[in-house]
């Protein structure tokens, strides 16, 4: 295991509901060496930042892991107590949420910010190392940003400070939350761009949790698709978007295909996709899939292994 950055093996996970406990990810794995970029994609209720939420045990106290492991560097994340979680959390591990208006303190001034999560971790902290962080992400004028507050800066700069703070503690791992989908569209490819960068010049490892094909294509070495709270399909960027093997992943490929072109009408995938309350023991796929047969019906597949690939389809038993 000491040969992964981290390990994440069978895990389930329960929100409490006025119904009792209902599990909104009933099978993740991810296996992320050093410096690699995977990206998690599916719809809304996916379970897909549900699962990387978890690394950090981000999720309400009311919320837990029912089952599974999560291995960082050798070590159980899973088995450790608050405090020693506390060590790990924004330090050598960090989180970029989605809204960076919402997610960074109004009545705090950007330096102070990020001048906390140093000091919070016990690293060396002054002007110049929060300065220098904000010029690395693209900050302009970082010395007079550094004394201006969120509500004084644009959605893109908020955004590129939310990534500063992710980044300012030089962490192993940066996990990063739908990081463009707040901002206007002609900035998104910059944010993307600066992730990149980041990743190539430190060789900081990151997850991307992300609902478009197309951001995932261009900044992902590898891909899992989630649906109805298990993993569909894992691999390669380029394996998958030349050869998608499960039929939600080609659905998604299509629609994203077709908002590309400038299609009208886009081809739009029928149907929804289940909530945790709609679960059953079943292809969650299935009342959508044109490739359905009625075995589908008899349970969830499992995951079949092919090559570099991982599918969860019964077409490939």
């Amino acid at each position: 295991m000491n040969d992964n950055l981290i390990i994440i093996q069978n895990l389930k996970i329960s929100f409490y509901h006025e119904n009792g406990r209902i599990q909104v990810v009933r099978g993740f794995d991810l296996s992320m060496d050093n410096g690699e970029i995977i990206g998690i994609l599916g719809e809304s209720g996916s379970g897909k930042t549900v699962s990387a939420t978890s690394i950090l045990r981000l999720e309400d106290e009311a919320d837990s892991i029912d089952s599974g492991t999560i291995f960082y560097k050798g070590k159980n994340l899973v088995e450790l107590t608050e405090k020693e979680y506390r060590k790990i959390r924004g330090n050598q591990i960090s989180y970029v949420f989605q809204n960076a208006s919402n997610a960074l303190n109004p009545y705090k001034k950007i330096g102070l910010q990020l001048t906390e999560v140093l000091r919070n971790h016990k690293l060396l902290y002054s002007r110049s190392i929060v300065v220098d962080v904000l010029k690395e992400v693209g900050i302009e004028e970082a010395d007079t940003v550094f004394d201006m507050y969120p509500f004084q800066l644009s959605g893109g700069q908020n955004q590129r400070i939310m990534i500063a703070q992710g980044i300012i503690s030089k962490p192993d791992l940066l996990i990063a939350d739908e990081p463009s989908s707040s901002i206007d569209a002609s900035l998104r490819k910059t944010v993307l761009d600066l992730l990149k960068n980041i990743n190539q010049k430190s060789g900081m490892a990151i997850i991307l949790i992300t609902h478009d094909f197309d951001e995932a294509k261009y900044l992902c070495d590898r891909l899992i698709i989630m649906y109805g709270g298990l993993v569909m399909e894992e691999g390669f960027v380029s394996d998958i978007f030349e050869n998608p093997l499960h039929p939600y992943t080609g659905e998604l490929i299509k629609c994203a295909s077709s908002l590309s072109r400038g299609d009208n009408p886009v081809y739009a995938l029928e149907g929804t996709a289940p909530t945790p309350l709609q679960f059953t023991d079943e292809c969650p796929f299935f009342a959508r899939c044109k490739q359905r047969l009625p075995e589908c019906i008899l349970g969830i597949p499992e995951m079949i292994v092919m090559d570099n690939r991982k599918v969860r389809c019964i077409r490939y038993k």
